[in-house]
């Protein structure tokens, strides 16, 4: 008996095709044989960085896929830059994401694959997530004397306020620091995708926040220069007031419900910075600005209280919406 076999080239993925084999010979052709039904594996899915969510210790990857029946599954596997072996693998995933707990201060590459009853697809191509820099912590050497910090580097207090003085010269320059409204910046966002926390302000009478560039002169207070851009709350006899800041330059902003936590949606894709009403989901105001350099969240206190910053592991549903 003699077995025979037959490629077939340039099919679709994730097809049903139906195939059967005819003898010939020099008398003629022999009836077909029974049909026998095949589907090819999957289309190879896509990673979209975009909508990624990056923590420190954690990451939330999503991913596309052209696949139209029901019923395939996924297998992510992930490494470490510039290591060999891999880290881990997950399969069975039957949604287009999935959580990941991750070491803080790395570059991890991931893979994924779709997986049916015909096989697995080829590997997508490597997405590159950094876990660096997503830990929300204020930074000590950043804060003005008038500023104390939280033992877990989320709070900044201020209890009396200094007076308009040059910072001393021994004070880091490693990052810019504010001295006429005191100020302090949270760890640098990588440039790449959003970010978005909150800030618990019901402490704080008036205050500003925002995102500032490295470069920005340290004696300058927070959106009197042209690297830093905030929302600003003054207090005033009858209430609070709001304004958007960037380069000295004043927006006046109408604010219905006085927030008590401000959300701040850092977006270097579409280059826009927003604030919330962190409750509500109001948005209060936003920049439409395209950031050439990473940028630092930073906060500031204009009068003696306290500001208590996070990082939130997802993106609230109203964020989509405005």
């Amino acid at each position: 008996m003699m077995i025979f076999y037959c490629v077939l080239e340039e099919l679709e993925p994730d097809r049903t095709y139906k195939v059967w084999v005819m003898a010939v010979n020099y008398t003629g052709c022999s009836l077909p044989s029974e049909r026998l039904a095949f589907r090819t594996a999957p289309s190879v899915p896509v990673i979209d960085t975009e909508t990624c969510t990056v923590m420190w210790d954690s990451t939330t990857l999503r991913w596309s896929s052209t696949t139209m029946t029901p019923g395939p599954s996924y297998t992510l596997e992930y490494c470490r830059q510039y290591e060999v072996e891999g880290e881990g693998s997950i399969s069975g995933i039957t949604s287009c994401e999935q959580k990941v707990l991750l070491q803080p201060n790395e570059n991890y590459l991931f893979y994924i694959k779709a997986v049916n009853e015909a096989g697995a697809s080829e590997q997508s191509e490597a997405a590159l997530i950094s876990t660096k820099g997503t830990r929300f912590h204020l930074l000590k050497d950043s804060a003005h004397p008038a500023l104390e910090l939280s033992v877990d580097q989320t709070t900044v207090f201020s209890q009396l306020l200094l007076p308009l003085r040059p910072l001393p010269l021994n004070m880091s320059t490693r990052v810019c620091v504010f001295s006429r409204c005191p100020s302090i910046l949270g760890e640098l966002l990588l440039p790449q995708g959003r970010y978005y926390w909150e800030t618990i302000v019901s402490g704080g009478p008036a205050y500003r926040l925002g995102v500032s560039y490295s470069t920005a002169n340290r004696n300058s207070p927070l959106g009197e220069n042209n690297v830093s851009w905030c929302l600003q709350c003054i207090l005033t006899p009858s209430g609070c007031t709001y304004q958007l800041l960037h380069d000295g330059i004043q927006s006046s902003v109408f604010v219905t419900e006085i927030p008590e936590r401000v959300g701040t949606l850092l977006d270097y894709q579409l280059g826009r910075l927003s604030f919330y009403n962190g409750q509500s989901g109001q948005l209060l105001a936003a920049f439409c600005q395209r950031f050439t350099q990473p940028c630092h969240p930073a906060v500031a206190l204009e009068m003696p209280g306290s500001l208590e910053v996070s990082m939130v592991p997802e993106m609230p549903e109203f964020t989509n919406n405005s």
